[in-house]
């Protein structure tokens, strides 16, 4: 058999099965998140948010240049999907080089040990691709997939190296590595934590070996990653800052001399560098430079950020364009720190002897306004245009046009000092949100040590410290270790409970293992599950065998080969464990993390390949001696674990699992070693083997299919439309989100839609780049009304604005133009402490003027409304404070005159609203502000509903993202904004009948059941106004049919909820009391409200008899709940 020939063939067959799947599922168009912002900014060579991904974006951009517009998105998908194809032929063929490694230990490399090895490769490669987390990557245009490819390519290029005997070959492939560490930076930097196993790789070829050099390697290898992270990364373009602050600032030369400078002496120290180490005979030295520089080559891809920062684009986060900006751009300075070895608790008080430090100052490219005399500088611009105005306008003076990077924000005293009493090593729980704050006492099992000490102000108090080992510790290894990574890890190789977003409950997002024994054991009993649980499409049993398999992999190659087993544990850490440690991630995060741990679940499907060769050289070289080692210890350790959870009285789980892999482990062992016995030839036993275990990625396959295909699925392009069509003419549209930002920005960069109108992100708005780019004109857009000098909302100025009420003024509105003015003035100011002060207003209520005239001209108000119009807008701001999102906000509307339609997205929330509720009128899915004034009790909506406009919208204009067709995967973030939408339905239905237009309310609540179906978009307790408005209608056969529906399913929830035993029933109490809410609700709309014979009395006597069940339930639960703490379900 010619090995080579066969692994290159089966290699690229797997490749091939992998592409069919990747390409299969997936999504047609954008998808949500960060893909829309991805994709929009390869597209056009945009700057996405910090610290961007230049080698994506060229790449991605290649890929879609020749495509059109409506399949840009699909073509940067497809290219995620290769790349993930290309990642499992990667695999496939590490897996076979460390197979070769382990064959060719115990004798002759023979025909049935080389497919074994090949077999190995397929089995790995097939499980990883059927994973979910990897899977999830692979169909949509992010940075993850290829990075995952550059993590597979150099993983695979340093077992070349290792294969390789040729000392010069050996140098190249070190170089490639480096190179293609470099380029990583550009998509990703995960791909660097490949360094220290890949470090051990040389190690163990170069030198032998010893403790002080796994020591002296681990350590080199760790600060080799920390090197090009925290010197290359940063530093090479810190000190490009450095060069031209000296030439520009020092010596007064153009912007960039500076930085032409830095690269030529950069280019002959490399030049000299490598000169030296040649003449000198140094190869290490030699290889280390050159590496350094085809690292720093791979790198040169940011400049395309900073490239396409100065032509202006729409999209141009940070505004990178110079080397100061790119330098915060690359650092991620706008997502601030988060401390990793010392720092505080969330209660920790501030050092009341000295408060504050002093942050890093953050520089700007300025032009300046310079006097005659001294060269004192009058006034800074950000654009020589504005400081060429100023100039003539000014000719009289004798000024003169500098330029220098001024310092915008001093940073003084923006850092708290904290009270070293309250500081500790390796803090886990440090933030000060208080929903974060309420989830660290549940996870930690918070009681603290009481300490006397005095507040921020200066007053005794006592403050209890969280205990380091039993709560900073317990919470560190339960949530961050056991919920925010091995339930991932599970996920992919065990099976998953759904796709639902969990935050520590037993209902949602966990993992499963389709073992009933185990899974009763961590989240009550499996028995009579609800169809609303088992529905979901992400409810996958894979009953542990990847799992299995992989631990076989992993023990047989710890036993066989322990050097090359290291070297695969630590890429197994470092993409995993200590990403765990580095993120440092705070609870109730937005959005599941799984997708920051693939390089981990790759690195363990290494051993799930390495499985398949452990199964078939066990069941030749392991006698009964062995055997009964192999499963006899396991076997025991459960058993003592399980004695001692008995002495615990703790649950099971941990037993379980233990002993029923065991047990499955052991029947796999003991099949294909009987088959061996009997048959005696090694080519049919292996090829039983790779039978046997194919069943792995076929169940994950077969089971994985459904959630993760998203070839049926538009929803993120389809809402973003319907955002966009909710608005006016020339709008502009307030959001706040990435998914209802990101999707609407892809929309109109890509797909062109509807760029007249102009989506500003509140979020981003608090950033004095963005309100710079916001006032350029954009496509059909024109500019936002933030008439201001840029100088009054520079970083620093005005982050903050008080509102502090004048008495003089007590119960007067002040004209919001008035307040502007106020507040943009220079001269007036409070002080706040510490020397500082800050601009103010002297009002919390405001008032906008309205010419009636012009407001229906324009088509502000529809004629039918002319009398409602009010002569002034007048509102009230419930706040001390603006922020500087809110005080242009507010900006904005002083200097609209009711020019422009401003709309708020309904998802910014009341927070983004300024108090301005009553004056909305909802046209789909934005409020947009009105010169009427409305009130409602509908605790779904704020304002009004025009009516007209929103029924036009929503039955003629909107799309719905293929919701309604057979087979569509809606993932639980697309159910949760289904939500939203089936709430404007309702909302407008309401409407429709309070204005006796019964007919469009009908079609209203038909349409919103026809696009929104129950098998696609499962109903939910949100349904209750459509149904009630149904009945409102007397349309009691859609009404009962649904209320029967919802009914059965509530019924069936609570009565499954209230058979869980009291550790795990008492943790669902909430959910049994809104089922049960919701069974009273139906009852009394179909006895009280709207009698329906025979159905009300039928649901009010099974609503009683639950009523009177739970409520024995609930005192039972209150009087045995004794356990205060949470379980880590292992």
């Amino acid at each position: 058999m010619n090995y080579q020939k066969w692994n290159v063939i089966v290699g690229w067959v797997v490749f091939l099965i992998a592409s069919f799947v990747f390409f299969s599922t997936i999504e047609p168009t954008a998808s949500f998140w960060d893909c829309g912002e991805f994709i929009a900014s390869a597209y056009k060579l945009e700057v996405g948010h910090p610290p961007g991904a230049p080698l994506f974006m060229l790449i991605a951009r290649f890929f879609s240049m020749f495509m059109p517009t409506e399949y840009v998105a699909a073509s940067v998908n497809l290219m995620s999907a290769l790349s993930s194809s290309f990642t499992i032929l990667f695999l496939f063929w590490t897996i076979t080089a460390f197979g070769r490694k382990l064959a060719t230990k115990a004798g002759e490399f023979t025909d049935a040990k080389k497919w074994a090895v090949i077999f190995s490769g397929t089995i790995g490669g097939l499980a990883y691709t059927f994973s979910d987390s990897f899977w999830f990557s692979a169909v949509e245009g992010e940075v993850y997939a290829m990075s995952s490819l550059f993590t597979a390519v150099v993983f695979w290029a340093i077992m070349k190296f290792d294969a390789e005997t040729d000392p010069r070959k050996e140098n190249q492939w070190i170089v490639l590595i480096a190179y293609l560490m470099g380029l990583s930076i550009g998509v990703h930097l995960l791909n660097l934590l490949a360094i220290p196993a890949m470090a051990f790789v040389y190690y163990f070829k170069k030198h032998k070996t010893s403790t002080k050099g796994i020591v002296y390697t681990f350590l080199t290898s760790v600060l080799i990653l920390g090197f090009i992270q925290g010197i290359i990364i940063p530093k090479s373009v810190a000190l490009g800052g450095w060069f031209e602050l000296l030439f520009v600032n020092g010596i007064g030369l153009p912007f960039n001399s500076g930085l032409v400078l830095y690269f030529i002496v950069l280019t002959l120290a490399f030049v000299f560098g490598l000169r030296y180490a040649q003449q000198r005979n140094k190869p290490i030295l030699q290889m280390g430079i050159l590496s350094v520089l085809v690292i720093l080559i791979g790198y040169s891809t940011i400049f395309v950020i900073t490239i396409r920062s100065n032509a202006n684009p729409p999209m141009d986060e940070n505004d990178p364009g110079d080397v100061f900006t790119l330098q915060s751009y690359l650092n991620r300075e706008q997502y601030g720190d988060r401390p990793l070895a010392y720092g505080p608790y969330w209660n920790s008080p501030i050092d009341s002897q000295n408060p504050r430090n002093d942050g890093k100052p953050v520089r700007m490219k300025a032009f300046t306004i310079k006097s005659k005399e001294g060269g004192r500088t009058i006034k800074s611009f950000k654009y020589k245009f504005d400081a060429e105005n100023y100039l003539k306008s000014h000719s009289d003076k004798g000024y003169s046009l500098g330029n220098e990077y001024i310092i915008k924000d001093s940073k003084k005293g923006s850092e708290y000092n904290y009270n070293a009493d309250f500081e500790t090593i390796f803090p886990r729980m440090y933030s000060t949100q208080a929903h974060h704050i309420k989830q660290y006492e549940k996870w930690s099992n918070f009681k603290g040590t009481p300490i006397r000490t005095r507040d921020n102000q200066g007053n005794p108090t006592i403050i209890k410290k969280p205990k380091f080992f039993s709560e900073n510790i317990r919470f560190f290894f339960v949530y961050q270790v056991n919920w925010m990574y091995w339930r991932y890890f599970m996920w992919n190789y065990s099976g998953r409970q759904n796709d639902t977003q969990g935050h520590g409950n037993i209902l949602d997002g966990n993992w499963l293992s389709g073992v009933d024994l185990i899974d009763s054991e961590r989240l009550g009993t499996q028995k009579d599950l609800p169809y609303n649980f088992t529905r979901n499409k992400a409810y996958n049993k894979f009953y542990l065998l990847p799992f299995l398999l992989g631990l076989i992999g992993l023990a047989f190659m710890a036993y066989r080969d322990p050097k090359n087993f290291s070297v695969v544990a630590l890429l197994f850490f470092f993409t995993g464990l200590a990403i765990v440690i580095y993120l440092n991630q705070y609870p109730m995060q937005p959005r599941e993390r799984d997708y920051a741990y693939v390089g981990s679940f790759y690195a363990f499907a290494i051993w799930i390949g390495l499985g398949v060769y452990a199964l078939f050289d066990m069941s030749f070289t392991f006698g009964k001696k062995e055997l009964i080692k192999v499963i006899g210890y396991p076997a025991a350790l459960g058993v003592l674990i399980f004695l001692l959870e008995k002495l615990g009285g703790d649950t099971h789980g941990f037993s379980f699992i233990i002993l029923y892999l065991t047990a499955a482990g052991g029947i796999a062992i003991l099949a294909i070693k009987a088959i061996s016995t009997f048959i005696k030839k090694p080519n049919i036993v292996v090829g039983a083997t790779f039978l046997i275990t194919l069943t792995v990625p076929v169940l994950m396959a077969m089971d994985g299919w459904d959630d993760h295909s998203r070839a049926k699925r538009r929803t993120a392009l389809e809402f973003a439309i319907d955002y966009l069509e909710s608005c006016a003419p020339n709008a502009i549209l307030f959001t706040n989100g990435d998914n209802d930002t990101f999707p609407l920005w892809y929309a109109q960069e890509v797909e062109g839609y509807r760029t007249d109108i102009r989506i500003v992100n509140l979020s981003l708005l608090n950033t004095d780049w963005y309100i710079d780019q916001m006032k350029r004109k954009a496509y059909e857009s024109d500019p936002v009304p933030f008439n201001v000098a840029e100088s009054k909302y520079r970083q620093g100025e005005r982050d903050i604005v008080l509102l502090q009420e004048d008495p003089r003024l007590e119960g007067k509105y002040i004209d919001a133009k008035q307040a502007i003015k106020f507040a943009f003035d220079d001269k007036n100011t409070l002080p706040v402490g510490g020397g500082d002060r800050l601009s103010f207003m002297p009002t919390k209520k405001f008032e906008l003027k309205v010419d009636k005239a012009n407001v229906l001209s324009n088509g502000t108000v529809q004629l039918k409304d002319s009398a409602l119009i009010v002569d002034k807008v007048q509102w009230s701001i419930n706040k001390n404070y603006l922020l500087k999102n809110q005080l242009m906000v507010l900006l904005l509307l002083a200097e609209n005159n009711w020019e422009r339609p401003i709309y708020f997205a309904v998802t910014t929330g009341r927070d983004a609203y300024l108090g301005l509720e009553n004056y909305f009128q909802l046209e789909g899915l934005a409020y947009r502000l009105v010169p009427i004034k409305a009130s409602n009790s509908n605790p779904n909506l704020s304002g009004r509903v025009a009516t007209d406009i929103m029924y036009d919208n929503i039955m003629n204009k909107f799309k719905w993202g293929n919701m309604d067709v057979d087979g569509v995967y809606l993932n639980e973030n697309i159910n949760r904004m289904t939500t939203n939408l089936r709430l404007q339905f309702s909302n407008l239905s309401t409407a429709l009948i309070d204005e006796g237009d019964d007919e469009r309310a009908i079609m209203t609540l038909d349409k919103s059941i026809a696009v929104m179906p129950d098998k696609n978009v499962p109903f939910t307790r949100v349904m209750l106004p459509t149904i009630e408005n149904y009945y409102k209608l007397g349309e009691f056969d859609k009404a009962n049919e649904l209320t029967e529906l919802m009914f059965d399913r509530f019924e069936e929830e609570v009565a499954y909820l209230m058979t869980l035993d009291d550790y795990f029933g008492y943790s669902v109490r909430e959910e049994m009391q809104i089922d049960n809410y919701m069974l009273q609700r139906f009852a009394q709309l179909t006895n009280v409200l709207y009698p329906q014979e025979g159905l009300g009395e039928d649901l009010k006597a099974r609503a009683d008899s639950i009523q009177q069940e739970l409520t024995i339930r609930l005192q039972e639960l209150e009087e045995t709940h004794k356990r205060k703490t949470i379980r880590a379900r292992f």
